[in-house]
């Protein structure tokens, strides 16, 4: 399945509007699995290094605004969620917002 003209098309509106490109033969950093593996273990590593200074410093007294911010691990929670619901809301906003694929041809 080597050509482009073999692959099913899609009736998915996620996928509307998406442009296949033909693989050039380059090697790219991340299609290398052990690239993805140690950028992982990485970003686990600083995860862990981060939760170990937020569990050090749980016990020194923050000067916090509310009550609320100065919990254990409460920033971590919060920017989490913040997150998911920035990427939430985007998906839904893209269905209001999306124009057609000629649009500026009309």
């Amino acid at each position: 399945m080597n050509d482009l003209s073999e692959l099913p098309e899609s009736n998915d509106p996620d996928r509307e509007g998406i442009v296949r490109l033909e693989d050039d033969g380059k090697k790219r950093i991340w299609d290398e699995p052990a690239n993805v593996k140690r950028l992982l273990k990485i970003f686990f590593i600083l995860c862990g290094i981060i939760f170990f200074l937020d569990l050090i410093f749980f016990f020194v007294h923050k000067h916090s605004e509310f009550s609320f911010d100065g919990w254990f691990g409460f920033f971590s929670v919060y920017g989490f969620i913040s997150c998911s619901l920035i990427v939430i809301i985007a998906k839904e906003l893209r269905k209001v917002l999306m124009k057609s694929e000629d649009y500026y041809d009309k």
